[in-house]
């Protein structure tokens, strides 16, 4: 069983945001794995210094 998915309205385009990295700040990065350390996380790594970090997921 799982919640219904929201409506959208007709126009109107989904935005992504992305993930900041928080060694060095840059927007260039990628997701590695749905799971992380915990179910709340995923595991995320920087296109620029090649660090991964764990993100916690948005509801």
């Amino acid at each position: 069983i799982a919640p219904p998915q929201p409506v959208r309205a007709p126009g109107v385009v989904p935005l992504t945001l992305s993930v900041r990295c928080p060694r060095c700040g840059s927007p260039e990065t990628e997701q590695l794995s749905h799971f992380g350390s915990t179910a709340c996380k995923a595991l995320w790594r920087c296109r620029s210094c090649s660090e991964p970090f764990d993100h916690l997921k948005a509801l």
